[in-house]
């Protein structure tokens, strides 16, 4: 069964960095037009899903996005806020979403990502780090179920905030450990990683989903350029150490694109043997992981773009190549269509 979304994710400008820094600098809608362009002709995508945090940017490459015909799944994102700001940062959000979706109807609103660990006040952490590191240790396995609780009241409310100006579908990207209520939500959206420890049940695990009676899209799915990176998912790019005035890639880890290409493809296959109706790669480009021959300073490795980024002729500029990632993903969407 062919997907009926084919989809890649497509960063506008996140808030991960220290002080709020948003991880795309250099935001210039000819440099957009060209990425998005290239999603809609040369990777045979018939949807896109944008996020980032300021709602400006969000719109000028959501209107662009549907101006090349793409079904657009808009996500805010807005990282380490506690919950009211968030639920504020959504409802702007919802508003110049349902704007769009009036002009063009094909408009998807994703009320966040998975807010266990981006969001303040589930589990305890000062950032989104602290919150990983400790979702990562067996003392908080037992504490998942009060978490998980949390989760689903912050989301009712966004849902309710979401839909009071947003007259579409809506849906969350889910990590693999939160157990959602899929209640207030049109579409199951799932961050579905392959990882070390889910890699035998994945398939299955998967097909589990569909109990909700519900559309299943995997809003997330990806994997980095290095032999290792099959069993990290969604961690690949702790590889990379940003301490010093460079940063690096620790561990001797070596490039080899074809890794990604294979996991995609794969994944690929096993989205259309469940029946799920659509899946986004994470993601185009990835401006602030750009390519080096240098192992070492080779950051492009330890991300998760399906295109690298090479230094433009031009300061603040850039310009991209396609991986071997892209072209598999390509041909895949391609015969789908």
């Amino acid at each position: 069964m062919s997907l009926t979304y084919r989809g890649v994710n497509y960063d506008t400008g996140t808030n991960y960095g220290a002080g709020g820094a948003l991880s795309r600098e250099v935001w210039r809608p000819d440099l957009v037009r060209r990425e998005i362009e290239a999603i809609r002709t040369e990777l045979h995508c018939d949807s896109i899903g944008i996020f980032g945090t300021d709602l400006d940017r969000l719109g000028q490459a959501a209107t662009i996005a549907l101006e090349h015909g793409l079904h657009v799944w808009l996500q805010p994102r807005l990282v380490d806020a506690d919950p009211q700001r968030i639920l504020d940062h959504l409802a702007d959000a919802a508003g110049a979403a349902e704007e769009l979706r009036r002009r063009h109807s094909t408009v998807t609103l994703n009320v966040g990502c998975e807010l266990t660990i981006f969001a303040a006040g589930i589990i305890p952490g000062d950032s989104y780090q602290e919150r990983g590191a400790r979702l990562a240790s067996p003392r908080t396995w037992p504490l998942m179920p009060w978490y998980n609780r949390r989760l689903n009241s912050l989301l009712a409310r966004a849902a309710t905030v979401a839909r009071s100006s947003f007259h579409g579908r809506l849906t969350y990207g889910a990590g693999l450990w939160e157990q959602v209520d899929w209640r207030p939500f049109d579409i199951v959206g799932l961050d579905y990683y392959r990882v070390r420890f889910n890699r035998r049940r994945y398939a299955a695990n998967l097909r589990r989903h569909l109990r909700h009676g519900k559309p299943v899209v995997i809003v997330e799915f990806g994997c980095a350029s290095f032999a290792e990176a099959v069993g990290k998912g969604p961690a690949a790019h702790e590889v990379i150490d940003w301490s010093g005035d460079l940063p690096r890639i620790t561990g001797g880890h070596q490039r080899d694109e074809q890794v990604q290409a294979e996991q995609l493809g794969e994944l690929i296959d096993i989205y259309e043997a469940a029946g799920v109706d659509g899946a986004f790669v994470f993601e185009f480009i990835e401006p602030s992981h750009p390519h080096s021959a240098d192992s070492r300073r080779d950051l492009d490795m330890a991300g998760y773009g399906i295109v690298k980024v090479l230094p433009g002729q031009e300061p603040g500029t850039y310009r991209w190549e396609p991986k071997a990632a892209f072209h598999t993903v390509a041909r895949r969407y391609a015969a789908g269509s």
